[in-house]
């Protein structure tokens, strides 16, 4: 059968990582469009609105177009060329020479990249790829010296000899879950302190006890840096932490108050912090309290 007909291989990676990493990413930009049209979400916080939703977008963008150059990127292997495709380029008809330069790189020298002798890219690859012999064997009757060259020098260097899929596949989970934290810290945690300064509600709370604390900020402000503040043990409200107008001079007289008048006062918190305390728990997030009802 001719060149010109004969079926190609075609050496490609494995879809199902770039795929999740798709849908992962098609989830961000939804979310950072659903931010952009939610102006209710933010109230007043027009800076907070624009940033934390271009972050959404931006990085989700980031992530699709890193996806889909990764399921793109293959090569398709005919008896007398190649079809290389790398990330979102345009595929290139290779034939039998015109490749002058190769490179092995990435974990292990894995990654087996080529070029032309004018210096276009050629295509790139993996050793674990499937298929990947049929494009050694290709490249071993017609990659020439270069490609000769090539295999004598990476015989040198250190490479692995074998996948390992549950290392990967460990890998691949931690940065998933790095990359998800990072996105539910910021812009999640600027998105809720938005939203709370937008929606406060009023709920009764029982206090039991009060005491001076000093306390983290997680606004938008400063995060991270100390505060004076009350804490409040309260019977069906959980523990509760009160700053707001809490300085240095009247935190032990408003920690004292309480602390002796205990019972249920009305608490104005923020809407959104308040449900993830009732709705999750683990999340171990504590409402934003606004103000609390005078002691008694």
């Amino acid at each position: 059968m001719s060149g010109e007909h004969a079926r190609p291989v075609t050496v490609r990676g494995n879809r199902v990582t770039p795929l999740a990493w798709m849908l992962l990413s098609s989830g961000l930009v939804a979310a950072g469009v659903w931010l952009a049209c939610s102006e209710d979400v933010f109230g007043g916080a027009w800076f907070t609105h624009v940033c934390s939703s271009g972050l959404l977008l931006v990085v989700g963008l980031l992530g699709l177009l890193l996806a889909v150059s990764t399921i793109r990127t293959r090569v398709r292997v005919f008896p007398d060329r190649l079809e290389a495709t790398v990330a979102l380029g345009r595929t290139r008809t290779i034939h039998p020479g015109e490749l002058a330069r190769f490179r092995a790189s990435g974990t292990g020298n894995d990654v087996v990249s080529a070029w032309t002798a004018r210096g276009r890219p050629g295509f790139q690859t993996n050793r674990f790829h499937r298929h990947h012999d049929a494009l050694e064997d290709w490249l071993d009757r017609n990659g020439g010296e270069p490609w000769a060259e090539h295999r004598a020098f990476s015989e040198k260097l250190t490479r692995r000899t074998k996948r390992k899929p549950v290392a990967d596949t460990v890998s691949m989970l931690v940065i998933v879950a790095f990359f998800v934290t990072i996105i539910a810290i910021c812009p999640g945690l600027f998105v809720l302190v938005a939203y709370d300064d937008a929606h406060q509600e009023q709920v009764t709370c029982t206090i039991t006890a009060a005491e001076a604390i000093t306390v983290s900020n997680r606004s938008a402000k400063g995060i991270g840096s100390s505060h004076p503040a009350v804490g409040i043990d309260s019977s069906d409200c959980g523990r509760l932490t009160f700053s707001r107008g809490i300085d240095d001079e009247n935190q032990e007289r408003t920690a004292r108050a309480y602390d002796r008048a205990p019972g249920p006062y009305t608490f104005t918190v923020g809407a959104g912090s308040f449900w993830l305390r009732q709705h999750a728990p683990w999340a171990r997030l504590g409402p934003t309290v606004y103000a609390i009802s005078s002691p008694r």
